[in-house]
């Protein structure tokens, strides 16, 4: 393919000053970086805005995957205006299923996604490096648009630049492929700043590597991180009932669990931003916080959240793997129950 670069802007950052030539094509940019003292890097990133899927895992009574209702699953986001997909992060339970389970996984959401979605993106960490790196090298070769990547679980990085050798070899199992950091200190221990992981990925040198899943409290860290560095990469926040609380920081980008049944509820919610109707924008995010409430109020996990899929959008999610279990019958009435009151079900959208 022959490659038409463009010159397009001169950025300061801190004491560097950075020349982007950039050439598009299709969803992903590329852009060579000129830097005084540093290498040309070429520089392969991701780009989408609005709401991202984190996608559960449908599996039958038995624990085996259920991938049959994938395609029904797609056209179901795919009605509410939900055309980007993250797959097997902590909401698709990606670090309970086995290598072959999660690589038959992101087969099945590529294929499916095919022509109707615009981006499906999987999480490939979680496990060793060089299992993460397998996962990696498996859905680049079969045409995912990203991938994503938590630090090490059990002996975790000390800092930034430790995460950002991670990533480097990420990179290096799929160097055609955008790399988003996972970002979620609550449940990893991993509390770095995502301002120090871009500097030092750029010091290093990570091709691929196209910005973070923010899923952590630290507003100024991401304030800051899309203040010097969002005009070339992305930073996805990853908490769904705060996210008019971020639109006006900058943030353009939403990975979440809610976004799988409440799709139209949260693009009502940015549309509203974005023309000025902080009554209506405000009114979209209190029915957000409804709704979160009551899966907070029965002790918020994967497992009870896959059950309020299945019965808002009618296509049965299977059971979570454990320790996750199935509520009990009578508690997932209460729930109805609560998310009637709150004008869900019927008026969820």
């Amino acid at each position: 393919m022959q490659m038409s670069w463009k010159m397009i802007k001169r950025h300061r950052n801190q004491s560097s000053f950075f020349w982007f030539v950039h050439n598009r094509t299709g969803r992903r940019h590329q852009t060579l970086f000129f830097a005084p003292g540093r290498t040309i890097l070429r520089h392969i990133m991701l780009r989408v805005e609005g709401v991202i899927a984190a996608v559960f895992t449908p599996v039958k009574e038995n624990g085996a995957l259920n991938l049959d209702v994938i395609d029904r699953y797609v056209d179901h986001l795919v009605s509410q205006g939900v055309l980007n997909v993250f797959v097997g992060g902590s909401t698709g339970e990606g670090v309970n299923f086995s290598l072959a389970e999660r690589k038959q996984l992101t087969e099945k959401w590529v294929t499916a996604g095919s022509g109707k979605l615009q981006n499906v993106i999987v999480h490939v960490g979680g496990v060793s490096i060089p299992d993460s790196q397998d996962l990696a090298r498996h859905a680049e070769s079969v045409g995912v648009q990203g991938i994503a990547t938590l630090p090490t679980l059990f002996f975790k990085p000390q800092n930034a630049d430790m995460v950002a050798e991670h990533l480097k070899m990420m990179c290096d199992a799929a160097p055609n492929t955008p790399l988003l950091y996972y970002h979620l200190p609550g449940n990893t221990d991993v509390n770095i700043r995502i301002e120090d992981l871009v500097n030092a990925v750029e010091k290093l040198g990570v091709p691929t590597f196209s910005g973070a899943k923010f899923t952590g409290s630290d507003l100024r860290d991401l304030r800051r991180s899309i203040k010097l560095f969002g005009d070339r990469y992305v930073f996805a926040y990853g908490c769904d009932e705060q996210m008019l609380c971020v639109l006006p920081l900058g943030c353009k980008t939403f990975i979440g669990s809610t976004y799988n049944y409440a799709g139209r509820l949260y693009n009502k919610l940015i549309d509203a931003y974005k023309n000025g109707d902080m009554e209506t924008a405000l009114r979209q995010l209190d029915k957000s916080q409804s709704l979160v409430g009551v899966l907070f109020a029965h002790s918020f996990d994967a497992g009870i959240n896959k059950q309020v899929m299945s019965l808002v959008s009618g296509i049965d999610m299977g059971p979570p793997r454990y320790p996750m279990v199935y509520r009990s019958d009578d508690e997932m009435k209460q729930v109805r129950s609560e998310l009637e009151e709150g004008g869900f079900l019927n008026g969820i959208y």
